[in-house]
This record gives C-alpha cells, sequence and structure tokens, in this order.
C-alpha cells in the first residue's frame, strides 16, 4: 500500500485542524513520511486554503457562541428567571466546549455553587434596580 493511502488524511489532518507544522507531523508520523512527501502533498491537496477556510470557520462558530452567551447574559439581567439563568449556563457551557476546555465532574460541581452565586446576584442587581 502506497505512503498516500495510509498516511496522507491524517497528515492533512494534523496540517489543517490542528495547525501543526510540517515538521512536527513528520515526527507525530514517526518519521515514516519525510517533510518533502509532506510538503508535496500539502501544495497538491491545497492545504493552505483549507486550513484558512477551517480557521475562518471556527472563528465565525466561536464568535456566534460569544455572541449568544451575551445575549443570553443580558437576558438573565434583564428578566432573572431560572429559565433565563440556566440559558447564560449552557451558553458558557458550549462555548467552554467549543474552546477545548473539558469540564471535569468537579468543574460541573462548581459550576452549581456558581448558579447559585450568580442567581443570587442576579436578584440584588434586580432588587436594586427596582428601588
Amino acid at each position: 500500500m502506497a505512503k498516500a493511502a495510509i498516511y496522507f488524511e491524517e497528515a492533512q489532518r494534523l496540517y489543517v485542524q490542528e495547525g501543526l507544522s510540517l515538521d512536527a507531523i513528520s515526527q507525530v508520523l514517526g518519521g515514516k513520511v519525510s517533510r518533502r512527501t509532506l510538503y508535496n502533498w500539502k501544495i497538491q491537496g491545497d492545504w493552505d486554503e483549507k486550513r484558512r477556510s477551517y480557521l475562518k470557520q471556527t472563528e465565525d462558530i466561536q464568535s456566534q457562541l460569544t455572541r449568544l452567551a451575551q445575549i443570553a447574559m443580558k437576558e438573565a439581567l434583564a428578566n432573572p428567571t431560572p429559565h433565563n439563568i440556566y440559558a447564560v449556563m449552557k451558553a458558557i457551557s458550549a462555548l467552554k466546549m467549543w474552546q477545548g476546555v473539558k469540564v471535569i465532574e468537579e468543574e460541573a460541581e462548581k459550576t452549581e455553587k456558581s448558579t447559585e452565586a450568580l442567581k443570587e446576584i442576579i436578584r440584588a442587581i434586580a432588587s436594586e434596580e427596582i428601588r
């Protein structure tokens, strides 16, 4: 079986999605594919354009998630219902997951405590605005 059939897709993924250099990819693949071969694949497969497109798509999704979290926060501040507070927490969790932050059980426990603290803060802000 040819090198391309075995390593091309993985090398392309490492370059486009993981952002590795050709030298790093060669090392990750255990030196089984030379830098020169990787360079040729990069040119033939237009990996630079694919990387730019992937990064643009990633930025767009992240900015949309950030905007969603901001909207949810404004809504929760204006109308601090349990539903709105929950929406804030879900939006923030989605943003964290997208950014590659792994939420472990310990963090989930902190989030529950943070949710209660956030509810108290929102209640305090709401009562101040009513006065």
